[in-house]
Formats: C-alpha cells, structure tokens, sequence
C-alpha cells in the first residue's frame, strides 16, 4: 500500500508543469522588447484600421519609455493632432484649441484602440507579474501571466498575458479597466526583425462584449532617431 501511494505521488510530481527559474518581471521585460524597441530612441508610423475599414495614421516620436509624442496624419481633417506623453501624464493638442487638454491613458483614441495602446509599451515598468501556469496556445509553450497595475494612473488595472516560453514573443492579452471590468482582448503577430531585433508589426483587438468591434493596429517605418528634450515640452507643442 505504501509503495502504490508512494508511486502516485512520484507520477502526480512529475505530471505538474515545471515553473522556468527565470522571474516573471523578466518575462514581461523580455516580452517588452518584441513591442518595443526598449531603451531605444525612436519613431514609427502606426495605422489603425476598424472592421468598417476606417483607417486612422499615426507618427509616434519615443523618446524612452515615458517620454512620447504622437501626431496624427490621416485622415486629413484629423491632421496635426498631437498627443504628449511624460511619465503618466498625457495630454492632447488640436489645431483648433490653444491650450492642451489633460486627457488618460484609457481613454479611446480611436475604434478599440486606447491612447496607452499607442502611447506606452512599457508593461515591465508600470506592473507586477506573476505566473498562472504554463500552457499550450497555437500549439506553443506559452507562460500564463497575471499583470497587476503598481498605481492607478496606468492604462489597465490587470492584464492577463500570454508569452511564448521559447523566445517571449508575446501572443495574447486580456485588459481589464480600473473597476475591474473585462475590456477586451488582443493578439500579436507578424514578428520582423527591425534594428536587429525580432518584434511584434501587428495587433488585433477586439471587444470583450460586441465581439464585432475590432480594431487592427500595424506598425511600421521604424528608425533610430535623437530627440532633443524640448521636443517633448508641453509649452512648446500649444498651438
């Protein structure tokens, strides 16, 4: 009898997945480059294109993780809007105000995309992570990570991640809004090597709820590129 229950527990030991040393902050790091392009100065084009193949445009200046400009350049009535990030404040210029206008990170910038989509890559940073389990998506080893904001000034409170265990690629994320509700899910693919590293062209995001509604962001036209800091000063940016 002893011995049957001693080898149930060997086979119930080695059944259960094996957890990776690696930290899941590091994870999450790892995955922020296939987004990004890290520590990186930078600009890039993303266009963004809803399931009524409305198609918005935009030029993203980065400076680092928390210093962002995006300028809108399609379509040509939206032309010139900017929208200014440093650290968690974010705000929004238009040709037709003077002054900025204090706008969030979770707030719509157009079809399901919200500014911090655009705006931030920077999930390493800005929450705690923690493995839920391994599993398998598209038939790959996938971490499954829980996200959890540090503060309230973030885009999402949790995110459910999906990272491939192999190179963390990042395949799959649930958000949820500050009061907790499921907001919507995205997918990442498209992988190209841009500046020597392999990263993520392409993001689909879909609503929780209206299933329908998807927004289909590509992003492109990436280059090495200095900024001075005036560039990201608010004062300077009002019309």
């Amino acid at each position: 009898m002893k011995n049957t229950l001693f080898f149930l527990a060997l086979v119930l030991l080695f059944s259960l997945p094996v957890i990776a040393e690696i930290s899941p902050n590091e994870i999450v790091k790892k995955a922020d480059f296939k987004r990004g392009l890290g520590t990186i100065s930078h600009s890039l084009n993303v266009s963004v294109t809803d399931q009524d193949n409305k198609k918005d445009v935009y030029h993203v200046s980065v400076k680092d993780s928390k210093s962002t400009l995006t300028e809108q350049m399609e379509p040509e009535r939206a032309r010139g809007r900017k929208m200014l990030m440093k650290e968690y404040d974010i705000w929004l210029f238009t040709p037709n105000i003077k002054k900025a206008v204090r706008i969030s990170l979770e707030q719509k910038l157009t079809g399901e995309v919200s500014n911090g989509d655009v705006a931030t890559t920077n999930y390493a940073e800005d929450y705690e992570a923690k493995i839920l389990g391994l599993e398998k998506l598209n038939n790959i080893d996938t971490y499954h990570l829980e996200l959890i904001a540090k503060n309230n000034k973030v885009t999402y409170r949790k995110i459910e991640y999906i990272v491939s265990q192999k190179d963390f690629t990042p395949m799959k994320a649930t958000y949820f809004a500050l009061s907790g509700k499921t907001l919507k899910i995205a997918t990442f693919s498209d992988l190209k090597n841009i500046q020597g590293m392999t990263r993520v062209t392409k993001m689909i995001i879909q609503d929780y709820i209206q299933k329908d509604k998807i927004s289909t962001l590509i992003f492109s036209d990436h280059k090495p590129e200095k900024f001075n800091e005036s560039f990201f000063n608010k004062e300077g940016l009002e019309f």
